[in-house]
């Protein structure tokens, strides 16, 4: 088995659970517009959400129109207009209060794993929020650097972003590396941008089958 000298983990849905931060914020969000959740409701905000970040991913949105764009639209479906900006501010203080819950069992396996590897958090997403929700998930000490797309200037899945956090780790070889994370196209096709890095997924039902351990390669 090959000998990995520097992990990369992704944060949402990896690590943290961010789906029952979303959930938490989403709740708190209708209530304060005085609409009912209803069957399906949640699901349809979260595949808007999807959407939209994959989107940012392809590059057709900018990261400002993905955090206003996704709430107007869903609220345009629920008859409402609303100011996407205020209702982010409100949805991503939610998330970072309530984003810091952690999947069951992951401390332990960071713990075992950051006495024989130097870890890195690699994330998309919002600097302030990210940083509040691993501040309070107690996680921080067990890692050597987090990378956030917006402190990069780029956003995974993009080449630029592995380029940058490539060029900030002592001694990196990407052939040294393996990326653990939920998504095919951010995390794994994306570090298969950068270069010949191993992955290795954490499987979403959703999502088509791709082996752990599986070597992606780029023409680069």
């Amino acid at each position: 088995m090959k000998k990995y000298k520097y992990l990369l983990f992704d944060l949402d849905d990896t690590i943290l659970d961010f789906g029952a931060a979303e959930n938490k914020a989403l709740d708190f969000v209708l209530k304060s517009h005085e609409i009912s959740a209803v069957p399906g409701l949640y699901e349809r905000y979260k595949t808007i959400n999807q959407n939209h970040w994959e989107m940012l991913e392809r590059n057709e949105l900018t990261k400002d129109q993905v955090l206003t764009e996704r709430h107007e639209m869903f609220f345009r479906e629920l008859g409402e207009t609303v100011d996407g900006s205020v209702v982010d501010d409100m949805y991503r203080t939610q998330i970072a209060e309530h984003g810091h819950r952690l999947f069951e069992g992951a401390l332990d396996v960071i713990k075992i794993l950051s006495e024989a590897y130097p870890l890195y958090i690699i994330t998309n997403g919002v600097k302030d929020t990210q940083e509040k929700r691993l501040a309070n998930s107690g996680i921080l000490p067990y890692f050597k650097d987090v990378f956030i797309s917006e402190d990069t200037g780029y956003q995974k899945p993009m080449k630029e972003f592995f380029d940058y956090t490539a060029g900030r780790i002592d001694g990196f070889h990407c052939e040294d590396a393996l990326i653990i994370g939920d998504s095919l196209t951010s995390d794994i096709l994306g570090g298969s941008t950068a270069a010949s890095i191993h992955a290795g997924i954490i499987q979403k039902p959703k999502e088509t089958p791709l082996n752990s351990g599986q070597t992606l390669r780029s023409d680069n």
